[in-house]
């Protein structure tokens, strides 16, 4: 659905481009035209992801690591990095099939985050998988629904993956509403086969941010909303546990950082200069998450043996 829609909006780009350079071309030559057209729809694009870093900037303490250098560095592979998904990832590279290396250390499950769909795990699910695990994804439908159901359907993925790897157990990676949905399945289906998640700028205690989202899991994601409020109450230590934190003092949605601690997690990491999207392509997160998931397996493993 998700890829359709934005599909639709490309299209819709597209023409708004081609209609801008036609009106440019009473002045300039029609290639030059063209071109200003394009750079204008990038600065339109790039303004408006600028406009949610200075949101997140009046909105976080503006000393420490948290100050504006920071906040300058992480914009432009921000803008690179949301270009790609809006209008390549998204509708077009979505239906990517499940990596199976040969001798696969583990099973990882890769949730996405609101108004997104699997395309934006490209490239992570192939380093993942050149690391020796299995990797499979799932589109969170119909895109405005309540999260609630996303944790359903993350559920039944993590089971569905079992089933078709032999693995006992999945490791989630989940980001930002991903995470989410992802506490959620744990709550709605106790027993998933679930050993741990990983969370990338989930808003664990709400995001303002949320207020230009739309539906109801947009809603849900307001910072104590009812939603997260009964969550948090029902969620027990030993669920918390489970769950490892990724957050960045730069985040241009999730903010401030606290907002994607969650307390009583088993770990977290806190990066700066690195944006929302950005998060899941950063060097140091990704070295971080080779070196959970290897000491989750190595204890898997001992698990198993004691077994």
């Amino acid at each position: 659905m998700m890829a359709w829609a934005m599909r639709g909006f490309t299209l819709g780009v597209a023409l708004l481009v081609a209609l801008t350079s036609w009106a440019l071309s009473a002045w300039l030559p029609w290639p030059a035209a063209l071109l200003a057209a394009l750079v204008l729809a990038v600065v339109i694009h790039a303004a408006v992801v600028a406009l949610g870093f200075a949101l997140a900037r009046l909105l976080t303490d503006r000393g420490g690591p948290a100050g504006p250098p920071g906040w300058l560095a992480a914009m432009p592979k921000e803008i690179y990095l949301s270009l790609r998904n809006m209008y390549l990832d998204i509708p077009w590279r979505h239906r990517w099939p499940i990596r199976m290396p040969a001798h696969a250390r583990g099973a990882v499950l890769l949730v996405h985050g609101y108004g997104c769909n699997r395309g934006v795990w490209r490239d992570f699910d192939t380093w993942l998988a050149a690391r020796g695990w299995i990797v499979a994804a799932l589109d969170l439908e119909p895109p405005r629904a309540g999260i609630d159901g996303f944790g359903k359907q993350v559920a039944a993925e993590a089971a569905a993956l079992v089933l078709r790897t032999g693995h006992e157990r999945v490791t989630v990676i989940a980001h930002s509403m991903g995470g989410l949905a992802t506490r959620a399945a744990l709550r709605v289906v106790p027993d998933a086969p679930i050993g741990h998640v990983i969370t990338l700028g989930t808003p664990h205690r709400g995001t303002w941010h949320a207020r230009f989202g739309r539906g109801e899991c947009a809603a849900q994601m307001l910072p104590d909303s009812p939603w997260l409020c009964d969550l948090q109450t029902a969620e027990t230590p030993a669920v918390a546990s489970r769950c490892i934190c990724i957050a960045s003092h730069h985040d241009n949605i999730v903010c401030p950082v606290d907002r994607a601690l969650l307390p009583g997690a088993a770990a977290s990491l806190v990066v700066a200069r690195v944006g929302h999207m950005a998060l899941a392509h950063d060097a140091g997160v990704r070295a971080f998450i080779e070196q959970r998931l290897s000491a989750l397996h190595a204890l898997e493993t001992a698990e198993s043996d004691a077994a």
